[in-house]
């Protein structure tokens, strides 16, 4: 269709697809560690807060009076130097801060076990909030610890950025080395693409060679390999059968072309004209034959098969040949006799027009007075239909072409040239259409020439 974009090629979508696995897998990668670490920095800190609540419990636990408060706020003083991060709050029964400011900070909850404790500038830090072992100067106090967590949000904001860098940098490379061994992988199929172009008809015995190709294109190689082997056998089928037809068609076309010139030459009466034309009728109905017999083989050979099946009787098919080839029996003095019955599921018509030519072409070289017989028995689950004549034996030569199209035989054979060479590779192709085959062989003076048919009923 016009104007749809072009499909990207094999090379674009596997880098591709290495590029969003890529993506995919370092992306997930970083989020986990991301997870690790945050939860470790959380981890961490809670610890420290537990420590720092217990050193502030140790400076409380000091103080025996009133005038022992002095001491814990320098105490606690001295804890806080160095650590800005850090508030410490001592909060009063009453609500009354005793240490760390001039009022509570406003307290929320967090998840269970810490709070969020905004400081005096607005700096929210996480905390826990306990209250003290009872004693006679603080008694019900209770102590708030504070942590800033921006340094830990500082640090991990650095390791998300370390992070992206590194996983955008593993991407590149993986993008390059995915383009890298694509093009790589995909030589062999550039090669078997080249030699696949370089095959044209006037080469088509090239084949694709399969020492080229890796081992997950071998497959690939062969079944090309076969089609191409399927091409070559059609194509010169089809230019021997071009060249036959032509070959055929040429001789009774000059002729009547030739008689009808010189019929056209002079006048001549109309009786005469009446003649020639009943003769040029049969010639062209010759034609008409052959090519309806061209069209039906030419149907078989493109794998049509047998559709109009019934259940049959092969003698009661032979018997009715029988009948229909009475005349030409008796015109060469021949004796048909049928043998045996098989039950078979086949196309009638189609078996008829088989036994007549099988028929015919024994009636050819069948000496005048002999019989002919049509053996008809179950073979392999197959029916083997049988026309055994006696007659002068076939040479190898021949017998392995005789279901050729327009093969006649040796011209020296008797009436070799009295028809157009299709009858028997029309049996070739009934046989094939009911998945059977066809087979000739000559003895003894006898020769046996039939097909098969199948299944048997």
């Amino acid at each position: 269709m016009s104007g749809a974009l072009p499909r990207a090629s094999i090379a674009a979508r596997l880098t591709l697809m290495l590029t969003l696995v890529a993506v995919a897998g370092f992306s997930t990668v970083g989020a986990l560690l991301h997870i690790a670490l945050q939860r470790e920095l959380l981890h961490l800190e809670r610890q420290g807060l537990e420590g720092k609540v217990d050193v502030v419990q140790h400076f409380i636990d000091e103080v025996q009076s009133a005038a022992d408060l002095g001491e814990l706020r320098h105490h606690l003083d001295d804890t806080l130097i160095g650590n800005a991060g850090l508030r410490v709050w001592i909060v009063s029964a009453d609500g009354q801060v005793l240490y760390g400011g001039s009022h509570v900070p406003p307290i929320r909850p967090a998840d269970p076990g810490r709070l969020f404790i905004t400081r005096e500038d607005g700096v929210v830090l996480t905390g826990v909030r306990y209250a003290l072992r009872t004693g006679a100067v603080l008694p019900d106090a209770h102590v708030l610890i504070g942590l800033d967590p921006r340094p830990r949000e500082a640090l991990m904001r650095t390791y998300d950025q370390a992070t992206v860098l590194v996983c955008a940098l593993c991407v590149a490379i993986t993008v390059v080395l995915s383009i890298g061994v694509t093009r790589r992988g995909l030589r062999p199929l550039r090669r078997l693409s080249d030699e696949a172009s370089s095959i044209a008809p006037d080469a088509l015995s090239k084949r694709l060679a399969a020492h080229h190709a890796s081992f997950e294109l071998v497959p690939l190689v062969k079944s090309f390999n076969r089609v191409l082997d399927c091409v070559e056998d059609a194509y010169r089928q089809l230019e021997g059968f071009s060249a036959d037809v032509a070959h055929e068609l040429r001789t009774p076309l000059a002729i009547l072309i030739n008689g009808t010139e010189v019929s056209l030459s002079r006048e001549r009466p109309a009786e005469e004209l009446r003649d020639l034309l009943g003769a040029h009728l049969e010639d062209l109905r010759g034609l008409a034959s052959m090519v309806n017999d061209m069209l039906f083989l030419a149907h078989a050979d493109r794998g049509d098969r047998a559709d109009k099946l019934a259940e049959v009787s092969l003698r009661d098919q032979a018997l009715g040949v029988a009948d229909f080839v009475e005349a030409m029996m008796e015109a060469g003095r021949h004796r048909l006799h049928v043998e045996g019955d098989v039950r078979v599921r086949a196309d009638p018509s189609l078996v008829r027009r088989a036994l007549i030519n099988l028929v015919a072409n024994a009636a050819r070289y069948t000496p005048a007075g002999d019989a002919i017989m049509i053996r008809l028995e179950a073979q392999l689950g197959m029916a083997r239909v049988s026309v055994i004549n006696p007659g002068p034996p076939i040479p190898e030569d021949e017998r392995i072409r005789m279901f050729d199209r327009f093969w006649r035989g040796e011209s020296s054979r008797p009436k070799s040239s009295e028809r157009h060479g299709l009858g028997l590779a029309i049996v070739r192709a009934v046989a094939r259409m009911h998945g059977g085959e066809t087979f000739a062989h000559s003895q003894g003076g006898v020769t046996t020439v039939g097909l098969t048919l199948g299944p048997i009923a």
